[in-house]
């Protein structure tokens, strides 16, 4: 499978220091993507399938192959770190996930 990049996503728009951290929304344009692919079905997908689809594509969109430490949040993600000097730190924390994008 090929890996797409898309130049245009914050994450390749945005300096490395200025990803955003603390909390971060789902994007507008991923909840209205997953909207529409629901109307095309003719149904609400599953909230499950919704979190975790929001969640997998927030990642890509802001932090793409960067490692982020963070954890779910109503609404979106509280991102705590980025990149894997600062995210390591919370390796061992069970609260915290730590994962590369």
């Amino acid at each position: 499978m090929n890996h797409v990049i898309d130049t245009t996503t914050p994450r390749y728009q945005l300096p490395f220091e200025e990803l955003p951290k603390g909390f971060v929304p789902w994007p507008k344009i991923l909840v209205d993507f997953l909207e529409r692919e629901e109307a095309k079905k003719g149904f609400r997908f599953a909230e499950e399938y919704r979190a975790r689809t929001l969640l997998r594509n927030t990642l890509r969109y802001f932090y793409e192959d960067l490692h982020v430490a963070y954890r779910p949040a109503e609404g979106g993600l509280d991102v705590l770190a980025v990149g894997w000097r600062d995210a390591i730190a919370f390796r061992n924390d069970p609260n915290v996930k730590v994962v590369q994008a």
